[in-house]
């Protein structure tokens, strides 16, 4: 992949290292290799039980270069599979004991974001996926439970002004942040806790409690992998794009026509995944999929610019609020981000081998970087708590098809997904197309 800086609204302050590059041969009790929010939160939930541990964090360019520094700052208790998906697969009881300890992560990092990043502007508003159209208002409806309630469109106006809502599913459990705001407000803490942070630092071989790094030997008895869709290419997942468009700071007029004062992350009930925040800066940012998958699943920063994904979010914003018609977008980027065949995440730890990853999480990280981490820390540490019998620690994906099948069929389903949007905003009813191809997305 290209080294060009990651150009996200985020990183608009990173422009130099902040952490040293490895200058010499080094042992730790725990070597991490990577610098997004999974080594960082793992790190901290690590010292959280043993304050006296010697570890070291390896990344490869700077903190936050990939997904957890250009994504759209929801702190969401959303999980990549769909609840009746969960439900089948492991049970009512499990799948509700993921729910809540998802919903106490989001207050967790609240809690760390109000006292050691304030640079992350967390704010928990809830956040509000809305109906422009009787099919997406039906399958809206069927998420309603005790986290979700049914907004009518007038109750929906009365928080933000979209224009051609019916309606919108509100839950209180999501925050908005700025994503590098809150890396950097963790990495300061490690840094102050004593944690060895190296940036511009790849990481080689890993074998037998080492690691390369550059030209030096790292010695550590515990390895943990946490490079999300940076992992060498393979069947276990695959990366897809999701990009991104942000306006320059609009005005209070402006925002006093759209509403949103709470800041609530929002959404359109659409097949293709998008996702929106009113930012702390008050710029409208948002972000969605819609860029190819590449071959043989070979991450490239091509990637990240494709045109017609951006001017598709421009216009997406524009189209729920007509008064940002002349307003002007500043920034464009995207990143990669893993996805496991089943689309659910992954904690493993190999005691044996003193070997441990994790990731996968979808597009859904921020918040489940932080629980999956958790429960890593755990696994690492031999303590036992409620997240011992969360369902994904030591689970095991189905591998992905092979090429060209895999390159196939993933554009054909994403080309179909914006496909069943525009069959179900000319129709109103849902879409049939959806229903040949929801068995073989797997959530």
């Amino acid at each position: 992949m290209s080294q060009e800086i990651n150009t996200s609204l985020w990183a608009k302050a990173i422009t130099t290292p902040q952490f040293p590059t490895l200058s010499n041969d080094a042992q730790c009790d725990v070597a991490i290799v990577g610098g997004g929010f999974s080594g960082l939160w793992l790190a901290f939930h690590l010292l959280q039980i043993d304050s006296s541990l010697s570890i070291s964090i390896f990344e490869a360019r700077h903190i936050g270069f990939g997904a957890s520094g250009r994504n759209g700052g929801w702190v969401s208790a959303d999980y990549p599979v769909f609840k009746e998906s969960l439900i089948k697969r492991h049970g009512e009881s499990k799948t509700a004991a993921l729910n809540k300890a998802m919903k106490e992560s989001i207050d967790e990092i609240g809690n760390f974001a109000r006292q050691n990043a304030k640079g992350a502007h967390f704010i928990k508003g809830g956040s509000l996926i809305f109906a422009r159209n009787s099919a997406q208002a039906s399958r809206l409806q069927s998420y309603i439970d005790s986290d979700h309630q049914w907004l009518t469109a007038s109750e929906v106006k009365s928080k933000i002004n979209v224009a051609g809502a019916f309606g919108a599913i509100f839950t209180p459990h999501c925050a908005a942040i700025d994503p590098m705001g809150l890396l950097q407000g963790i990495a300061g803490y490690l840094r102050e806790a004593g944690v060895l942070i190296y940036e511009n630092s790849p990481v080689g071989k890993i074998s037998n409690g080492q690691i390369q790094v550059l030209k030096y030997r790292v010695s550590a008895p515990k390895i943990i992998t946490a490079t999300e869709a940076f992992r060498a290419p393979s069947r276990n997942q695959i990366p897809l794009y999701s990009l991104m468009v942000a306006t320059q700071p609009l005005s209070d007029s402006i925002w006093n026509e759209i509403g949103n004062q709470g800041r609530a992350t929002f959404a359109e009930g659409k097949h293709l995944v998008n996702y929106a925040q009113r930012t702390a800066d008050n710029r409208l940012a948002i972000g969605g999929r819609g860029a190819r998958y590449p071959f043989k699943s070979k991450r490239h920063s091509a990637f990240e610019h494709f045109k017609k994904v951006h001017s598709g979010l421009r216009d997406l914003a524009r189209s729920w609020f007509p008064i940002l018609q002349d307003t002007t977008f500043t920034h464009a980027w995207g990143g990669a981000i893993a996805i496991t065949r089943d689309w659910e995440p992954f904690v493993r730890w190999d005691k044996s081998q003193g070997y441990g990853e994790l990731g996968g999480y979808a597009g859904d990280g921020v918040t489940m970087s932080y629980l999956a981490s958790k429960t890593l820390a755990g696994q690492i540490m031999e303590v036992t708590s409620d997240l011992t019998g969360l369902h994904f620690l030591s689970h095991q994906s189905k591998k992905w098809e092979v090429e060209p099948i895999r390159y196939a069929a993933v554009n054909a389903l994403v080309k179909l997904s914006n496909l069943c949007d525009g069959e179900e905003a000319i129709t109103g009813r849902a879409s049939l197309i959806n229903k040949v191809i929801t068995p073989l997305v797997s959530r």
